[in-house]
């Protein structure tokens, strides 16, 4: 049997326009070492080296509001 490739977010791309912030692209990394990046908008519309690049992380980082 084969090993099933998984994938976890470990970081968000978001642009800021002034008036809104855009989620631009989310960067997955997988079980088998690769990465890859799944555009949530057109990625010909955007620059992605202006993006605010921030990690993302599947646990919570403050249980306050549990």
């Amino acid at each position: 049997m084969a090993k099933r490739k998984t994938g976890w977010p470990f970081q968000e791309g978001f642009l800021n326009d002034g008036t809104q912030k855009i989620h631009l692209f989310t960067d997955y990394r997988w079980n088998d070492g690769s990465v890859s990046r799944r555009w949530h908008v057109d990625p010909e519309r955007f620059d992605a080296s202006l993006a605010i690049v921030r990690p993302f992380s599947l646990t919570p980082s403050d249980s306050s509001d549990q």
